[in-house]
């Protein structure tokens, strides 16, 4: 001891030695003959009497000793287990008894590791759970406490520097949960071999891969040897949506060949995200509402979706899914205005069946054709058009039964009743003027007076905040694209956010080097600025992840396949608020072919805007030869400052 430790004093020497049994004296002796050396080459060859002796030196504040480190994963750690080459430590001791006893576990029949009693880990923590709580959480455990309850020391992180619990240990060292959250959801080519993988090692100051690190690698798939998926076990995530898409499609007889269900078998399994095929496949109400469908043994049809309708819950993941298998052409595309009316339709009438003569004359001669008729000519999406129908079926039962309860049908019903029933809710209720004017067309009621909704007077922004907010949008590129543009359209023409949202990319045309933007059923020419950022939004690429991302021809697309996004949703994407929603509608600088020049009852010079004439006290732009129609002022949301 004191040859290779000449810090170590004879009296200090013999006091340690004297202090072990004679067996472990005797152990120390034969391998110090060996291997004289043991004490401070931290060689794994060391049996554990001298890896004791080594802590009792450094105990003892004796210089030059090394731990022994272990042969696999080279970390300082008590070593047990005796391998060819040396000792390893107890981690690298499960490993390596998984790989040397392989076979069909005893309790599932997988093929796989058996590191204990022939059996698969994971038969092992059941079966050890299964007998044992956690003191703190009170779930079966393993261990008490369970691994999410036990507190791990708070160490330095190898990647952010920061001291948190450690959450894996790496050949590059401790590593923190957001750092090892990162690191596996997000693999990095290694810049050693160029494969993506788990970058867990680091060779000359730069983070390299397990293999380029000379440690295998733990996050390999077993199948691919690609990154394994954060999200499941064992696979990596094309794997896994492999495995989930055979399961989902394998009762289906119409899924293989080139029928609609295998190409979209086959654009769920090459979608360059499959993370988000993963999550879908996984995780979403649709997805589970889809294997429920596949598993009657036939291809999902419009009247299945129908049959699962009970609830707004219930129907959002029905109309997700329609979209979903209309955009992979497994459904065919149907009049989803006339459907939805018509199913609102008959659910009122289940709940008011007395009524259901009347209503369902007034949605089929009045609503309805109506409803298709103004979507046949502003096109656009339906999401509006539903609820303005909706409203209208709504009230009108509504009218029905708070007259029938006081002993009065629709035919006696006089102007004093319904002046006091509309006084009860002004804010909603005078949209049912609809239905009592077609009722006295139709001979079923007298001639009511119902007024309109009354209006407040749009207020408008002052001149130099309007144009202050036009200007950033058209300029300001810190600003998504999609806001930039809409805010544009709003500011410069008055349209409301429903029509804004609801714009095709077949509204965008060019012709003689001019840029038309069709607002209704006038082609309106911009000014460069303004076309050059709506030609870039309608030309922008759909978001990456899966096939149904794309734009379906909207020029504001939503997140639901196919459809356009919400006033709603393009309103939030405002990046701040102040105050009230202002209105943008009344002080829209419009301007007559052929002038320019600031706009009126400017201060300072404005930049000149060449657009058609704008009806008096209307929100639509309208070309100076355009028949004049009856336009309404409505309130928009107000744009970021």
């Amino acid at each position: 001891m004191t040859a290779s430790l000449p810090d170590l004093a004879d009296p200090d020497a013999a006091r340690i030695v004297a202090d072990l049994t004679p067996a472990a004296r005797g152990r120390i002796r034969a391998h110090l003959i060996v291997h004289p050396d043991a004490l401070v080459s931290g060689a794994s060859t060391a049996p554990r009497s001298v890896q004791a002796l080594i802590t009792t030196l450094a105990d003892h504040g004796v210089t030059g000793v090394r731990a022994p480190a272990c042969l696999r994963c080279g970390r300082v750690r008590p070593l047990r287990r005796a391998v060819p080459g040396g000792r390893v430590c107890l981690g690298c001791e499960g490993i390596l008894a998984n790989r040397g006893n392989v076979g069909a576990c005893t309790v599932c029949g997988t093929i796989g590791p058996r590191p204990s009693r022939n059996t698969c880990a994971a038969c092992r923590r059941r079966q050890a759970a299964a007998t044992r709580t956690c003191s703190a959480c009170g779930k079966p455990a393993e261990l008490d406490p369970c691994s999410n309850c036990r507190p791990r020391p708070a160490t330095p992180c190898a990647l952010c520097h920061t001291t948190a619990p450690v959450t894996a240990r790496w050949p590059l060292g401790p590593v923190c949960t957001p750092c090892y959250r990162t690191a596996r959801s997000h693999p990095m080519p290694c810049p050693d071999c160029d494969r993506a993988r788990v970058l867990i090692g680091r060779a000359e100051h730069r983070r390299v891969c397990g293999p380029c690190a000379g440690v295998p690698d733990p996050y390999a798939c077993e199948r691919c040897a690609g990154p394994r998926s954060y999200k499941v076990g064992r696979l990596c995530d094309r794997c896994a949506v492999a495995d989930h898409l055979e399961e989902l499609f394998t009762d289906v007889p119409e899924a293989v060949g080139t029928r609609p269900l295998a190409a979209m078998r086959t654009a769920l399994a090459e979608a360059p995200d499959a993370g988000t095929v993963l999550n879908w496949l996984r995780g979403s109400r649709s997805a589970r509402l889809l294997r429920d469908l596949m598993a009657t043994g036939r291809p999902p049809s419009h009247t299945d979706l129908d049959a699962t309708i009970d609830g707004r819950g219930t129907a959002m993941t029905a109309e997700y899914l329609r979209g979903l298998l209309i955009a992979y052409q497994v459904l065919e595309p149907r009049d989803e205005l006339a459907v939805r009316i018509v199913r609102h339709l008959e659910r009122t009438v289940a709940r008011h069946p007395e009524h259901g003569a009347l209503l369902r004359a007034y949605v089929r001669w009045s609503l309805l054709p109506r409803a298709k008729r103004h979507q046949a000519v502003r096109a656009g999406g339906v999401k509006h058009r539903i609820r303005w129908a909706y409203t209208r079926i709504n009230l009108a039962a509504e009218l029905l039964t708070t007259i029938a309860g006081h002993g009065l049908t629709i035919a006696t019903l006089d102007q004093g009743r319904l002046d006091t029933w509309l006084a009860a809710n002004p804010g909603t209720r005078y949209e049912v003027r609809d239905f009592v004017v077609w009722a006295h067309r139709r001979h079923h009621a007298r001639d009511l007076l119902v007024p309109h909704r009354p209006k407040a007077d749009p207020v408008g922004l002052d001149e130099d905040s309007h144009w202050d907010l036009l200007h950033q949008c058209l300029t300001d590129t810190r600003l998504d694209l999609d806001v930039r543009a809409a805010g544009a359209i709003l500011l410069l023409f008055g349209q409301h956010l429903t029509r804004i949202a609801a714009l095709p990319t077949t509204a965008l045309t060019t012709g003689d080097g001019t840029t038309f933007l069709t607002l209704g059923r006038t082609p309106i020419p911009l000014p460069t600025t303004l076309a050059d950022l709506l030609t870039t939004l309608a030309d922008r690429p759909a978001p990456q992840g899966w096939a149904v991302n794309t734009s379906a021809g909207w020029l504001f697309p939503g997140h639901l396949p196919g459809a356009h996004i919400s006033a709603a949703a393009l309103s939030r994407r405002r990046p701040r608020r102040r105050g009230p929603a202002h209105t943008a509608t009344a002080t829209a600088p419009v301007r007559a072919p052929g002038r320019s020049g600031p706009p009126r009852g400017a201060g300072r010079p404005r930049p000149a805007v060449l657009l058609p004439t704008r009806a008096p006290g209307s929100g639509t732009a309208q070309s100076p030869h355009a028949p004049r129609r009856r336009t309404t002022t409505a309130k928009t949301a107000g744009w970021p400052r």
